[in-house]
C-alpha cells in the first residue's frame, strides 16, 4: 500500500492514542497514575489530554472512584468499520500485496477440519491463478494447512495422521513436513511449494484471537518459480507483518 510520508509525529497526537490504548488494554476503569505509568505519559500531560478526550465523548470519567474508561464516542468514530467484513476492512492491503506481488489473495476462515474461502483479489494485469469463492480446503492442506499444524497443539502422531490422505502433487517426506512445521512457527509464514497444487506456490500466515488460535489465514499464490527464494521470503514477511497488524482490531489482544 502507497503511504504518505511520514514527517515529524505530533506529540500530543501520540500521546492521546497511548492514552486511549492504555485504557483499551486495561481490564478494569484506571486511575491518572497508573494511566500515565501504562501510557509513558506525564501525569499532568495526561490529565490534561484525558480533559479534552472526555470533552469529544471519547473516554468517560468516573466521579465516584476518579477512574477512567471508553466511552461513546468512539463508536461514532468506528461506525462505518463495525458493520464490515474481514474482506472490506483487508481489502487496501490486500490489493495492494496482489499488485506488488503479481499474485492471488486468497483470505480462508480457519474452522473445523475444513477452511472457507470467504475472498479473494487478483493482480489488476497478467496471468493469475484463480480460487472459486465458497470453495473448502482440508484444514491441514498446503501453506495454510501448515499454519494450522505449526499453531496447534499437535503430536507427531496427530500430525502423520493429518497429511497423509491429501491429495498432493508431490508428497512432502515427514522429517522435512516436521522441520517446515518449525520454520513456520519460528517465520510466522509458511510455504508450499508446488507439493499440493502442481506448479504453484502458495505461501501463508494466519491472524490468532486471543486464546492463540488461527482463525483466518492469508494465502498469496504465485506460479512455481515466479519468485525467487529471497523475493518468497520479502513476500512471507509482508504477509506476516499484515496478520499482526489486523489480528488484534478483529480478534482481540492476546493475554
Amino acid at each position: 500500500m502507497d503511504q504518505m510520508t511520514v514527517g515529524k509525529e505530533v506529540g500530543a497526537v501520540t500521546q492521546a492514542v497511548n492514552i486511549l490504548r492504555a485504557i483499551a488494554d486495561a481490564e478494569a476503569p484506571m486511575g491518572v497514575t497508573a494511566l500515565a505509568r501504562a501510557a509513558n505519559v506525564s501525569p499532568s500531560t495526561t490529565l490534561n489530554i484525558l480533559r479534552t478526550l472526555i470533552g469529544q465523548k471519547l473516554v468517560g470519567f468516573s466521579a465516584h472512584n476518579k477512574t477512567y474508561r471508553l466511552d461513546v464516542g468512539l463508536l461514532e468514530l468506528a461506525r462505518s468499520l463495525l458493520n464490515s467484513s474481514a474482506m472490506n476492512l483487508l481489502m487496501p492491503e490486500l490489493q495492494d500485496l496482489a499488485r506488488r506481488f503479481e499474485a492471488t489473495v486468497t483470505v480462508w476462515q480457519m474452522h473445523g477440519e475444513r477452511h472457507l474461502l470467504v475472498g479473494r483479489v487478483v493482480p489488476e494485469e497478467g496471468v493469475h491463478i484463480e480460487f472459486p469463492v465458497a470453495s473448502r480446503v482440508s484444514a491441514y492442506a498446503g501453506a495454510t494447512g501448515r499454519m494450522m499444524l505449526a499453531l496447534g497443539h499437535y503430536s507427531e502422531a496427530q500430525i502423520r495422521a493429518a497429511i497423509e490422505g491429501l491429495p498432493w502433487n508431490e508428497p512432502v517426506p515427514f522429517a522435512r513436513y516436521l522441520k517446515e512445521l518449525k520454520q513456520a512457527r519460528e517465520n510466522g509464514y509458511a510455504i508450499d511449494a508446488g507439493h499440493l497444487l502442481r506448479s504453484v506456490t502458495s505461501v501463508a500466515a494466519a491472524m490468532v484471537d486471543v486464546e492463540g488460535r488461527p482463525r483466518l489465514a492469508i494465502s498469496l499464490h504465485t506460479f512455481l518459480g515466479q519468485h525467487s527464494p529471497a523475493a518468497l521470503k520479502e513476500l512471507g514477511e509482508a504477509l506476516t507483518a499484515m496478520c499482526r497488524r489486523n489480528e488484534v482490531a478483529m480478534f482481540g489482544k492476546r493475554a
